[in-house]
């Protein structure tokens, strides 16, 4: 469920709820707070891949000196900011930690069950927030929603048209792709199949963020429990997103409550996640005792 909205609205979360917590080494919150962005892709790995673990063994002793000299490392949707090859792995292995959690927990169960639980955190998280999640202007997805008159203005043809370009610009940005030299017009015809298949999803999610329809959010968003403002661990990435910062006993107790929703479960597990790979890193334990905790 790489690429999705859900998962880096996940990501985000759990390295927000790291960076507050005392229970995290120092090395994971300034990669976390400087390489956030990179720690993203970590959601590209197959979760059952075991050397994440191998490189936090790699990195854990002698830390600081790994990092000279500096050098960029990046792609543009991860911005080339100067720094060591090992920083960026270790952003890297942070993203995978979480990214397990959301393979454990979120992933849809069909591509539109997807589609509109990413519609649903995108007007949650990030429409028209620098910071907090606030109700947009579609009551579908927040019963508070108040509108916004600003948002009438804006079609789903409009986002189409949007998604379109950023699309193509991507495409170019994208120099390294290997084509089959045995085949090139077939590889061609593929990856034009490909970007047509994705220009079509594209364009139902723009259909889906601007005019969902209600029954299929409460079917699939609402009804399967996704996401529930009670959990005390969403109401803790929350109050992060808000900026403010939480006390260590209320970070504990957010993490020990149960949670109901889905991202509720994959938050807990991705923060344990990093909790267990922290003390890992510090020499608290080893390698076999953290795979287990992992389940690798």
């Amino acid at each position: 469920m790489s690429e999705s909205v859900t998962q880096t609205a996940l990501i985000e979360d759990c390295l927000a709820i790291m960076l507050v917590s005392d229970q995290i080494c120092e090395a994971f919150k300034e990669v976390a707070q400087d390489h956030a962005n990179f720690a993203q892709f970590g959601s590209v790995t197959d979760i059952s891949a075991g050397f994440p673990v191998q490189l936090l063994e790699k990195y854990r002793d002698n830390w600081d000196s790994h990092k000279k000299p500096e050098e960029e490392i990046g792609f543009r949707s991860a911005p080339l900011v100067p720094k060591t090859k090992p920083e960026s792995i270790l952003a890297f292995v942070l993203g995978w930690l979480c990214h397990r959690a959301a393979e454990h927990h979120l992933k849809p169960e069909t591509a539109e069950s997807g589609m509109y639980r990413d519609a649903f955190l995108f007007h949650r998280l990030y429409v028209n927030n620098s910071k907090t999640p606030e109700p947009y202007r579609t009551e579908a997805y927040d019963k508070r929603a108040k509108g916004l008159p600003a948002s009438a203005s804006i079609s789903s043809g409009d986002v189409q048209e949007l998604f379109q370009v950023i699309q193509q610009r991507l495409l170019i940005e994208m120099h390294t792709f290997v084509p089959d030299v045995e085949d090139i017009e077939g590889w061609l015809d593929r990856l034009h199949a490909k970007y047509q298949e994705r220009a079509a999803y594209m364009d139902n999610y723009a259909e889906a963020v601007m005019n969902p329809d209600p029954a299929k959010v409460q079917q699939l968003v609402t009804d399967m429990n996704f996401y529930d403002d009670e959990d005390a661990i969403i109401q803790l990435a929350q109050a992060i997103r808000q900026g403010r910062k939480p006390s260590q006993e209320t970070i504990e107790a957010a993490f020990a409550a149960e949670p109901g929703s889905s991202y509720a479960k994959a938050l807990k597990e991705g923060f344990g996640n990093l909790r267990n790979a922290s003390v890992f890193f510090s020499g608290g334990i080893e390698s076999n005792k953290l795979n287990k905790l992992l389940a690798v």
